[in-house]
């Protein structure tokens, strides 16, 4: 039989790991899963998990008392190596006697593990979007500007997203500086002879910007029955869509603004 005290630490636990796993875009129907095996594992029954994209919800009942706690959820990014991290460690302290301690050290190493640096971020990002532009028909040298381009709108929005918690702001000022750095370069290869397509460019460099992960977690979460998550989630993804179309429309209207006509 659990005392109070090896009830709490059970639940210090569960809570933390769904807290890894939420701040590291996992589904909530898993961080749910996750918090519930955890502590049905100890003997912690009646556990009531609520969890939404912004905070975890937990209730129960032990000894006639009732317990709830709150968890607020700030960061939000995605890391699928640290979810498959908690998703390994659960499994396996659901299946055997580890102690609270040693769970909680475990899970404190997991949440401290170094994402990757900023500068491999950017490189993956140009990649992206170079091959994204060869995907949809692009030329070598459209390769070579949309890796230029995407390598610099990631740059710029990761250092937009260290000063502001706005993921709209992030995805305008990426879909700014995308719809800039194109027109520039097509510019630049007209006065030196070449043509390249700034809509190919354009879409190709974008993609590393557009929330896929988002949008299939949405989705799943609603076909899982959390609505609300859903919901949110879809919310999210729909506003960062739009903030980036808004970033290039800006600069193509601007473009044709002072080239003498209007949109």
């Amino acid at each position: 039989m659990l005392t109070k005290k090896e009830a709490r630490e059970v639940l210090d636990v569960a809570i933390l790991a769904g807290q890894i796993m939420l701040e590291n875009g996992a589904e909530t129907y898993r961080v749910e899963e996750a918090i519930d095996q955890i502590c049905f594992s100890r003997g912690l029954f009646g556990v009531n998990s609520f969890t939404v994209p912004t905070g975890i919800f937990v209730s129960f009942t032990f000894l006639g008392e009732d317990f709830s706690y709150v968890r607020r959820i700030r960061v939000s990014a995605i890391d699928l190596h640290i979810i498959s991290k908690v998703h390994t460690f659960f499994k396996e302290f659901v299946a055997s006697q580890m102690s609270c301690e040693e769970a909680l050290r475990e899970l404190r190493e997991i949440q401290n593990i170094p994402h990757f640096k900023p500068i491999f971020r950017y490189i993956a990002g140009g990649i992206a979007g170079g091959f994204f532009t060869l995907l949809f028909g692009g030329t070598t040298l459209e390769f070579f500007l949309a890796f230029v381009t995407s390598f610099l709108v990631v740059l710029t929005s990761h250092q937009i997203s260290k000063r502001t918690k706005a993921f709209f702001l992030k995805s305008l000022g990426g879909g700014v500086i995308n719809g800039v750095l194109v027109f520039l370069f097509t510019d630049l290869c007209s006065l030196l002879g070449y043509t390249v397509d700034p809509g190919v460019i354009i879409i190709g460099s974008i993609m590393p910007l557009v929330p896929g992960v988002a949008m299939t977690n949405a989705f799943r979460d609603a076909i899982s029955g959390d609505f609300i998550s859903g919901v949110s989630k879809l919310a999210e993804a729909l506003g960062i869509a739009i903030a980036i179309a808004l970033g290039v429309a800006v600069v193509l209207q601007a473009r044709l603004f002072f080239a003498g006509g209007l949109l």
